[in-house]
């Protein structure tokens, strides 16, 4: 099975779940800024690399143990606080993982409109 063939599924799965993350917490900047890289890696999933892929896989499998709110109340409050952090320890994991493809993917010459656009989202926080 192609690996590369799972970076569109895990990027939708993660981007559904980064965004309930954001609406929740407006703070949230590691889902925010990871959307934008990976709104990059949508337009060409086979420029992802097997390190971003990996990180990718690692935070879904993260997001996919937390527990819902309905859990979460009954947590004991240290858990969850645990559960947190290893979800953000993962998010700033996967940024520093597909970054660097998403920028690289920005400087293909000729790129598509599609492209473009979201490399100018991405590169607008960078200036």
């Amino acid at each position: 099975m192609n690996v590369r063939l799972l970076l569109p599924c895990l990027v939708l799965s993660v981007m559904g779940a980064s965004a309930a993350m954001a609406q929740a917490a407006p703070e949230n900047v590691p889902a925010a800024q990871l959307n934008k890289e990976l709104d990059v890696l949508q337009v060409k999933p086979d420029e992802a690399s097997d390190a971003c892929i990996s990180a990718m896989r690692e935070l879904h499998d993260t997001q996919k143990k937390m527990p819902d709110e309905e859990d979460a109340s009954s947590r004991d409050a240290s858990d969850l606080a645990v559960a947190h952090d290893v979800l953000e320890s993962n998010y700033e994991t996967a940024i520093e993982m597909c970054g660097p493809d998403a920028r690289r993917l920005c400087t293909t010459p000729q790129p598509s409109e599609k492209l473009v656009h979201a490399c100018g989202i991405l590169n607008a926080e960078d200036d």
